[in-house]
């Protein structure tokens, strides 16, 4: 794991960012919790998509690796919206 980050650190920024401006913006929003589910759709989007960008670059894209990154969002969405209700 810490080699793929020291061999990929703009990938791994880029997601430590998307991972802050996410939780920020639920601190924020968290009387809001339409906001909070939109935020939570954009976030896992983004998520899956750089898993695939991620594993492109690294070359070691497989369906394994799509079916886990959108198993991963699946269950996000899944228990944010379950803890919103």
């Amino acid at each position: 794991m810490f080699k793929d980050i020291l061999d990929y650190p703009l990938d791994y920024l880029f997601l430590a960012v998307l991972s802050g401006a996410y939780l920020i913006t639920v601190f924020l929003r968290q009387t809001a919790p339409y906001s909070i589910f939109l935020a939570t759709s954009l976030f896992v989007s983004l998520y899956f998509l750089w898993g695939i960008i991620h594993h492109l670059h690294a070359k070691s894209l497989h369906g394994r690796v799509v079916l886990e990154y959108f198993l991963v969002s699946a269950l996000g969405i899944v228990i944010v919206s379950t803890l919103l209700i």
